[in-house]
């Protein structure tokens, strides 16, 4: 997808305990398939701090606005407009000194609120801190997502690693290199996989045999992003990428019938992320 990465300004392995407001925009121009994006996402996420236990929980919005400049041999209605409201928990646990372990659940809805068209996702994994004084931290478990544009089972695997001012990342479906530029601001260069998944509020026809009522957005980017924390609460950030992959995968009864694909090109993506407080505590995340 393309939301934009924001980083915390300081580059470590600690984990906030503070209410946050996200707010992210993404543009993709129109492509040489005559498609353009536009994407604005908003989430608000409250963490709980119960000792060895950290709860977050989280509600939000991801907005897609989609132009078609070309004709389609499909009707484009239904996925013109898609407003993907969801809500999630994450909790984290220190199962020892160097070992804790994560989990996180979300429900999201694309057509109305109804059991019959809600999507879950989740993941759990453990975190292994292998030097406290000059981390390596490493990341081992499974995830139930959508980074390939479906619902599948996949690994969820990460090395991250600090050198002076670099910290490094290595894993799927996400990886990057941030340079720390000063005291409140990075540069992040990686690559991601990244997807969504939905279903459509009216049935779409391809023919009078093909039916879909669901979606999956299927993008790979490679992008560079600016990070600058301007106090103790307010953070922005400014990106600019490409996406190799660019594709809408629709699906009947879990089947694809017709992938779309949306062309490549450049996305240029900022945000504003605030925090009600600057309270932090360390944890083996």
């Amino acid at each position: 997808m393309m939301t934009l990465l924001i980083a915390l300004g300081k580059i470590g392995f600690g984990q906030e305990s503070t209410a946050q407001v996200k707010l992210d925009y993404a543009l993709m121009p129109a492509t040489a398939e005559g498609v353009s994006m536009q994407r604005f996402d908003a989430e608000l996420s409250l963490p709980v701090d119960l000792g060895a236990v950290t709860l977050e929980p989280a509600v939000g919005l991801r907005n897609y606005d989609i132009a078609y400049w070309d004709t389609m041999s499909f009707n484009t209605t239904p996925v013109e407009k898609i407003h993907n409201a969801f809500t999630g928990l994450s909790a984290t646990y220190a199962l020892a000194k160097n070992w804790s372990f994560n989990a996180q659940a979300e429900a999201s809805w694309a057509s109305g609120i109804s059991l019959n068209k809600m999507i879950v996702t989740g993941n759990a994994y453990v975190t292994y801190i292998l030097n406290k004084k000059s981390p390596i931290a490493l990341k081992l478990g499974a995830q139930y997502d959508t980074p390939l544009g479906d619902r599948q089972l996949l690994p969820l695997v990460e090395l991250a690693f600090s050198m002076q001012r670099f910290h490094i990342n290595l894993g799927f479906p996400e990886s990057h290199i941030a340079y720390q530029i000063s005291e409140n601001s990075s540069l992040v260069a990686g690559y991601s996989f990244k997807g969504d998944y939905f279903y459509t509020p009216n049935d779409i026809a391809f023919n009078t045999v093909n039916y879909a009522d669901q979606v999956g957005i299927r993008q790979q980017k490679l992008s560079l992003t600016y990070d600058y924390q301007l106090d103790k609460n307010w953070s922005f950030s400014l990106s600019g990428g490409y996406l190799f992959q660019n594709h809408l995968q629709f699906y009947e009864e879990n089947q694809k019938v017709y992938d779309l694909d949306m062309g490549s090109g450049p996305v240029f993506s900022t945000g504003i992320k605030f925090n009600f407080s600057n309270n932090k505590h360390e944890t083996n995340d």
